[in-house]
């Protein structure tokens, strides 16, 4: 008994840390990643690393890109997104009225998720002209923190889950870029102030954002509708007018039969 349930432990625990790397493989869609690296950010030994990508790779799930070091995720990934697509694609369900916000608030509108500590954006329409400097597409992942999307989603979480996503993210953060994070701090207490989602060239100068949660298939905060432009800065009043334009779109009642 004791073999088997150690045997068990052991494939739990593979199949926990492949799921990890492919979430991390998702995080740069393009340019992928280096063994090395993804060691690093797992904290896993590089050797078993190369072994979990190897079988993945095997399966299809991951992919070497062709004359480099770097892993991205492969042709199976994609394949059974589109298996899933008819239950889960809030994007397609709710693309014409996100292309006419676009339109008439002339920036750039991102339907986005909440997936565990990160946001991922599902759907991207631009305006008039697409905003410099909005790097954002989609398949992007960020962390919860990380934008004003993603923040619209943490602020209905319970105020212990907020700071414990809080602390996880600034961990990302600060790996990655540790100067970014005073302007997500910036940005954190703005939001909590006006108990609204909104980025006034926080993060990134001359780029103002503002979000709005959703329900989705009766969750609330599971997704959110959020508004970017770049240009001239918004004022708190503008950042409000337009949060009640996006709430007014009603889009989460274009989601209420998918399976989240």
């Amino acid at each position: 008994m004791t073999g088997d349930t150690d045997a068990r432990t052991q494939l739990t625990r593979s199949l926990r840390r492949s799921i990890g790397l492919l979430r991390l493989l998702a995080t740069r869609g393009q340019v992928g990643w280096r063994l090395s690296d993804l060691a690093r950010r797992t904290a896993l030994d590089p050797g078993t690393v190369h072994r979990l990508l190897a079988a993945l790779a095997d399966e299809r799930l991951v992919n070497r890109v062709p004359d480099s070091r770097h892993y991205t995720l492969g042709p199976l990934a994609y394949e059974l997104g589109l298996a899933a697509a008819p239950y889960y694609d809030l994007g397609r369900v709710a693309e014409a009225p996100l292309a006419a916000l676009a339109r008439e608030l002339r920036g750039s509108v991102f339907l986005k998720i909440r997936s565990g500590q990160e946001s991922v954006c599902l759907a991207r329409h631009d305006g008039p002209t697409r905003g410099e400097g909005l790097m954002l597409d989609v398949g992007g992942r960020r962390p919860l923190c990380g934008t004003a999307g993603g923040i619209a989603m943490w602020m209905t979480l319970p105020r212990s889950e907020q700071r414990a996503v809080e602390v996880a993210n600034r961990a990302v953060v600060n790996e990655r870029d540790p100067a970014h994070w005073p302007g997500v701090r910036r940005m954190l207490a703005r939001s909590r102030k006006l108990g609204l989602a909104v980025n006034l060239g926080d993060t990134v100068p001359g780029i103002c954002s503002v979000a709005v949660p959703l329900t989705c298939a009766g969750r609330p905060g599971l997704a959110a509708v959020a508004l970017a432009a770049s240009g001239a800065a918004w004022s708190e009043a503008r950042a409000q007018a337009l949060a009640e334009r996006l709430r007014a779109a009603d889009l989460g009642a274009l989601m209420a039969n998918l399976r989240y």
